[in-house]
């Protein structure tokens, strides 16, 4: 821990940019913490480019992918009486393109036509091809101006991922359309996921889709209801609701109208409420994690001895693996493949560093971040054999497979305090623990 960045919090400005730095600084004191300063990071950013996510949230079968293709006039994703999406599919503006990102790292670049393959329970039953999430591109004016509209998989049917895969995004949104149905009144489901998103998101719209299932003296009947449910949930004296039909375009230039005119208007107080509500939760996380890492800093001399003793096999092995891979590539001549050798090979590193992640976790009980390599693989590369080779290649991948095991032995020796026989450093590091813990305390107390 590199206690010396640690500074005592005064007289501090409570603007949220400047909190979100200061949280970004204390966290990337700890090496534990990694994965809360890289989220601290991208709300940074966010707020510097005042980019806002507004997401399609609710139950299954509500007409979320309806409403993302009417509102964007254009077919994008696929919808039907069968299709449930299992995939949250982000949507920004660009020339027309579509890609998946796979939870090894690798983005593969995809036809439209394509889609349903990677985003629909029926087709990816179980997300079996681990997609992590797709991005599209197109050339839509409701998109300008750093607008990422993102269909997310449905709470409450029968695909818990699905709903863990829901729940999971509602952190990343800043506003949120929150889809309820004429068909169908507010059930539980709703009521526990909305008591969910209004944690994280800053801005809601409500959205009742499928008017044209019923006559007028009805739908105001069930909009009365919704209003009055609805107040009580979000706990306001009154709300708008936006009753629309996403299959026949009813009711939806007004839900547009105000999505808008909100992004030109209101973005900046949008993006700085939904930040603060996302710090409270990051910093919580990041006072969770130095809690697993106190219990196992106490656990017992014995079991720490053994657990490091797997972990040392466990090292030996995976640098074993590497050296078969690398050996493996003594029969690939042709240099015109080495774009394909280097994805390989790193893919192979984004793999040991998730089993590194797990292992650790196992082990010592406690959350161990890598920050894994994105991989374009239809990237085009002009082979040099003036500056690389297929061998540099493969010594490369070695080096770096050995650096990753031997970092991570250093550095869990280091923050489990394993055969440090000095007091004075063990109480050091015990002191900055403590100091690390009130620090984030106290930046937690300047949020609302």
């Amino acid at each position: 821990m590199k206690i010396s960045m640690i500074w005592e919090i005064k007289n501090m400005s409570n603007s949220i940019i400047d909190i979100a730095k200061q949280a970004e600084e204390l966290l990337s004191t700890s090496e534990i913490c990694r994965e809360e300063r890289l989220r601290v990071k991208g709300l940074r950013h966010k707020l510097e480019s005042q980019d806002i996510t507004v997401s399609v949230i609710g139950q299954f079968k509500r007409g979320k992918s309806t409403l993302v293709n009417a509102i964007l006039e254009e077919k994008l994703l696929p919808v039907g009486i069968i299709p449930v999406t299992s995939v949250v599919t982000r949507i920004q503006y660009g020339d027309r393109s579509a890609a998946v990102h796979f939870d090894n790292g690798v983005v593969k670049p995809i036809g439209f036509e394509e889609l349903s393959e990677y985003i629909n329970e029926q087709e990816n039953p179980g997300n079996k091809l681990c997609v992590s999430s797709v991005t599209l591109h197109t050339p839509v004016s409701f998109l300008k101006n750093g607008l990422t509209f993102v269909d997310t998989p449905g709470v409450g049917s029968a695909h818990k991922h699905n709903s863990d895969a829901a729940y999971a995004f509602v952190k990343e949104s800043d506003a949120v359309i929150f889809m309820l149905s004429v068909d169908s009144p507010i059930n539980q489901i709703e009521i526990d996921f909305l008591s969910n998103a209004k944690e994280y998101a800053a801005k809601f719209y409500f959205a009742v889709n499928k008017i044209d299932y019923v006559e007028a003296e009805e739908l105001t009947a069930y909009l009365e209801y919704c209003r009055k449910l609805l107040c009580s949930l979000m706990e306001v004296e009154n709300i708008q609701l936006f009753p629309v039909s996403a299959k026949y375009g009813n009711g939806l230039e007004e839900l547009k109208s105000r999505i808008q005119t909100d992004c030109k208007t209101s973005v900046k107080e949008i993006l700085e409420d939904s930040v603060e509500m996302k710090l409270k939760d990051i910093l919580q996380s990041a006072m969770s994690r130095l809690d697993l890492y106190w219990n196992a800093l106490k656990m017992p001399i014995g079991r720490l001895d053994s657990c490091f003793e797997q972990m040392k096999q466990f090292l030996s092995e995976l640098k074993c693996k590497s050296q078969k891979i690398a050996a493996e590539l003594d029969q690939e001549e042709n240099n015109d493949k080495y774009f394909e050798i280097s994805n390989r090979l790193e893919l192979e590193l984004n793999q040991m560093r998730k089993e590194l992640s797990a292992s650790v976790s196992e082990l010592f009980g406690m959350e161990y971040h890598y920050e894994l390599t994105e991989l374009n693989i239809t990237e085009n590369y002009r082979f040099d054999n003036s500056q690389d080779s297929i061998e540099n290649l493969k010594n490369k991948f070695l080096s770096r497979t050995k650096q990753l095991c031997d970092e991570l032995d250093h550095t869990l020796n280091l923050i489990l305090l394993y055969r440090e026989k000095n007091t004075i450093t063990v109480a050091r590091r015990i002191d900055d623990l403590n100091k690390l813990n009130r620090q984030l305390r106290k930046l937690q107390s300047l949020l609302h």
